[in-house]
């Protein structure tokens, strides 16, 4: 059990800590506030020097497609005016345990799918998959069998949400409806690149089909995210207020920490801080290309890009296909219906917040499974159906 007299005074260290941390912050604020000024005066000048030093730095550098002080404002969707049908999906797990009756996984995608016409309808439900089979629990990669972790579960979860929304939106889109389709997250795959190559491109592929889709039936497809981490529009500035011509990091900085290089004086810095002195309620920033390394295996018209958003409770970051970005009609009546997402669930787009309603495996949700599972071994003839002795004396203990 957790102690709580030990643990109430490091939580009071914490003033001093965040006092600190909210200083540097703000001086990095300011510092990147100004370089995305000077940047933006002279906007070829910069997507060239990034050009330039894209090979040369240590992480990722995106690419602005408009100045970067570009913005749109983004009128709020009116379904007494339009009709669209907005469909989310969010999605949790069950991971295997090698201490319960048997080891399996499951995947639970939610979905909310909730439409604005005349007849405004609101479709809530979620669909469990179990995998229970040994080529599930032990796939074949490269000629050889993994032992699944959860990573590879998590991205086996991400890529069945993306299909279960196609395969929704265009079902919604064949009844006449408008579609705008919201996932919870980012769409660029992040760690795949942790797996095997072999993997990778069965992913990637997988992904890429599910994305065509969207692409053919011209549904705009965009990944929501809140609180947003990101700082690939602060790491292009960093290159900005370098004081080399060419920003070789490891030949310039090689022996030196992060954060005394001499471009790290506005690092680390979220891009939603810096969008949130410049973005009005409702305005939308100019849209990158995001440089992943992972991002680099689509096509042209499937590239990721991505902008930011002043929803009023949060400034978001938006995910998007680059076809969508070049499609303006399209893009902006997406936008408009994001907006007016986030103003219905009070903050948060309430097609993913239901979505994540119907995702979420509590904890009764998987004792259940798990007895259910037990119920049918027995049922199958099992002779001996118990958990390992470790999960048994965790549930019983012995004082």
């Amino acid at each position: 059990m957790l102690d709580f007299n030990k643990l109430a005074p490091q939580i009071a260290g914490l003033e001093g800590a965040s006092f600190a941390e909210k200083t540097e912050h703000q001086e990095a604020l300011l510092g990147a506030c100004e370089a995305f000024e000077n940047a933006s005066a002279d906007s070829s000048a910069f997507v060239e020097k990034l050009c330039r030093n894209a090979d040369s730095v240590l992480w990722p550098l995106s690419v602005p497609m408009q100045n970067l002080k570009t913005t749109r404002d983004c009128a709020e969707f009116s379904e007494f005016k339009d009709a669209v049908t907005v469909i989310g999906v969010d999605g949790s797990q069950i991971m295997p345990s090698h201490h319960e009756v048997h080891a399996c996984y499951l995947l639970n995608i939610g979905i909310a799918a909730i439409s604005y016409n005349s007849a405004h309808k609101a479709i809530l439900d979620s669909r469990p998959t179990l995998f229970h089979r040994q080529e599930d629990i032990y796939p074949l990669v490269d000629r050889r069998r993994l032992h699944i972790d959860e990573l590879y579960v998590s991205l086996e979860r991400n890529i069945l949400e993306l299909q279960t929304l196609a395969e929704l939106s265009v079902a919604h889109q064949a009844k006449g409806q408008d579609v705008v389709a919201l996932v919870d997250g980012s769409l660029i795959p992040w760690s795949v690149e942790k797996l095997s190559a072999r993997y990778k491109n069965a992913f990637l592929q997988r992904m890429k089909d599910a994305l065509e889709v969207f692409r053919i039936y011209r549904i705009p497809l965009l990944g929501y995210l809140s609180n947003s981490r990101a700082a690939d529009v602060v790491n292009t500035l960093r290159v900005s207020i370098c004081p080399y011509e060419q920003s070789d990091c490891r030949r310039h900085c090689g022996d030196l920490n992060e954060e005394d290089f001499p471009c790290s004086r506005i690092w680390p810095l979220p891009d939603r801080l810096l969008y949130a002195q410049s973005l009005a309620v409702g305005q939308c920033s100019g849209s990158f290309l995001s440089a992943a390394s992972v991002a680099k295996s689509f096509s042209y018209d499937h590239s990721i890009c991505f902008a930011y958003m002043n929803v009023s409770s949060e400034v978001a970051r938006l995910e998007f296909p680059r076809w969508l970005q070049a499609t303006p009609d399209l893009f902006e009546f997406a936008l408009s219906v994001v907006r007016s997402q986030v103003r219905k669930g009070m903050g948060y787009p309430v097609c993913l917040a239901e979505a994540h309603n119907q995702a979420v495996i509590r904890g009764a949700d998987r004792d259940r499974f798990f007895q259910l599972m037990t119920n049918q071994m027995v049922d199958l003839g099992i002779s001996r159906v118990s958990v390992s002795p470790k999960e048994s004396r965790k549930r019983r203990g012995f004082v």
